[in-house]
């Protein structure tokens, strides 16, 4: 794997964010990726996310550099035609366990905004290491225009069905909006700093 050379730059937390890099994504998803881009630059966070400067991820990073936000990208090799140029640390990788590890190694929080397989395949596998306790990091989904709304009562079957527990079914924290995702890390950040223990 290869390492860009990186650009120092103070920061609150990292926020690993999964999103789509469809040249097809709805503009007001792309609005979206950027609002969240700028947001978590505006508070010091590193970005992390897939690397790609199309689609949602190209807005969400061009949003956050703009913003004067750090932001780091991991992504595969065959991708790399469509890596973003300006990022301050680009890492590229042969597999798809690679990529995801390289991505959720490194966030203190994650966040799926609206995206396809690849960001169900990422956001699911958070869950799971979350209900297993492999670790205990808020876990947000931006339910944009109702988006990850059939995932949800997905899950409500689950539970309704006995083999998700009602805890368990609680583990991701649904956002209406940009708005909400970004208080929901500032609260975070702030109970962190003040060393506040997290369910």
């Amino acid at each position: 794997m290869k390492k860009a050379e990186e650009k120092g730059h103070g920061h609150s937390g990292n926020v690993t964010v999964y999103a789509a890099s469809s040249r097809n994504s709805p503009e007001s998803f792309i609005t979206a990726g950027r609002a969240v881009g700028r947001g978590l630059a505006e508070r010091g966070h590193v970005l992390i996310y897939g690397g790609a400067s199309v689609g949602v991820m190209g807005a969400l990073a061009t949003g956050a550099l703009e913003a004067g936000g750090r932001v780091e990208g991991v992504i595969l090799d065959e991708f790399s035609s469509v890596a973003h140029g300006q990022l301050h640390s680009l890492e590229t990788v042969t597999d798809m366990r690679s990529r995801k590890a390289g991505l959720a190694d490194r966030g203190d929080v994650y966040i799926a905004l609206p995206g396809a397989l690849g960001t169900l395949e990422e956001i699911s596998e958070i869950l799971v290491e979350r209900q297993l306790s492999f670790h205990r990091k808020p876990i947000l989904l931006l339910n944009l225009d109702g988006f990850w709304d059939h995932l949800l009562a997905f899950f409500d079957r689950m539970a309704a069905d006995g083999i998700l527990t009602p805890e368990n079914r609680q583990l991701p924290t649904v956002c209406a909006d940009v708005p909400e995702v970004l208080a929901r890390l500032d609260v975070h950040f702030e109970e962190s700093a003040a060393g506040v223990s997290r369910g």
